[in-house]
């Protein structure tokens, strides 16, 4: 989740967002770089100067062309396009009015229960993988699975990314839970759970959805047991929200955005440092924590993982070149 600008720490929408998955059945695809053409474009046109972008346009109406159930009807689509495009002339994130949005190897439902999935956070299972390959290459075949807790879960998109490339990494069996205190955003989860039960069963089998506040969500059976621990808290500080980008302020969760100051007096650190408290009550002897944090808190979270008795403890850093996580080992 993007919420550092280089001087503040204030998310911001993709400026130039990319739409998931693959054309659907009976969409006509468009390339929004190039000239508006074909049967949809004088429609393309017309949304465009509604939303002041021919891409976003092309996106929106190839979303409306091709949705499962629409009837084709020319007149049809062009009110459900002027429909969605009214909803992005008034701010609205264009994820949210897509209601889908690509997140590695899923396309998601998104909708404002839930934090609009970015890059920052790929890059979180990125290393999350890294981890689950060291973690997997020091266990004996045939054991018991790597067990991994992607707590604050929100749409599922860490889980349901581990539960389908977590095996290789881990060369192993492998166990996920989702944990969300927010049954709204498990609501979502389950969603994109059911969808991915679809197109791969057996990584969504791998997957477990428990409501409670951080480790609360998990069964007693896990402590001392689990392998990995993945989070993208909230970390925006109480006295940055009012300043946030409206994209994001106006429509994102700020539950899921927001956390007080920490007990180590840094804004923002709160949630941050439950985690992190937690993961080492509940991670086993060579368990490993990632967390989402803004650059500024890197620091402290450092300092937090090596007073709660990590021994590795490192940050990585997102596209941008900024720390953007914190990496902890036993």
């Amino acid at each position: 989740m993007v919420r550092e600008s280089d001087h503040a720490a204030v998310p911001t929408a993709p400026s130039d967002p990319t739409p998931g998955g693959a054309v659907a059945p009976g969409a006509v695809p468009i390339d929004p770089d190039g000239p508006i053409t074909g049967p949809t474009a004088e429609l393309t046109a017309e949304v465009a100067e509604r939303v002041g972008s021919a891409r976003e346009a092309a996106w929106i109406v190839e979303h409306v062309a091709g949705r499962p159930g629409g009837s084709g009807d020319p007149a049809s689509v062009r009110g459900a396009a002027l429909a969605l495009a009214d909803r992005r002339t008034a701010g609205e994130p264009l994820q949210y009015v897509l209601g889908t949005w690509q997140f590695r190897r899923l396309e998601l439902a998104v909708d404002r229960r839930v934090l609009i999935p970015r890059p920052e956070t790929e890059q979180v299972v990125e290393v999350a993988l890294v981890e689950l390959a060291r973690i997997g290459a020091g266990r004996p075949g045939g054991g018991d699975p790597v067990v991994c807790a992607d707590l604050g879960t929100g749409s599922g998109a860490i889980a349901l990314s581990l539960a389908v490339e977590g095996p290789g990494a881990a060369a192993g069996p492998l166990e996920v839970w989702a944990t969300d205190r927010s049954a709204d955003a498990l609501d979502v989860a389950r969603a994109n759970l059911d969808a991915l039960s679809l197109a791969d069963p057996t990584a969504a089998a791998r997957v477990t959805l428990s409501e409670g506040s951080w480790f609360d969500a998990l069964p007693d059976r896990l402590a001392r047991r689990v392998d990995l621990v993945v989070s993208n808290p909230p970390y925006v500080a109480e006295a940055e929200y009012s300043g946030l980008d409206p994209g994001v302020r106006d429509w994102e969760p700020p539950g899921a955005l927001v956390a007080r100051r920490g007990g180590s007096g840094v804004a923002g650190l709160a949630d941050v440092e439950a985690v992190v408290a937690g993961a080492a009550r509940w991670l086993g002897p060579s368990g490993a924590l990632v967390v989402e944090l803004a650059p500024s808190q890197a620091y402290a979270a450092i300092d937090l993982a090596r007073r709660a008795g990590f021994s590795r403890v490192g940050t990585a850093r997102d596209l941008a070149g900024r720390m953007r996580m914190l990496v902890a080992g036993r």
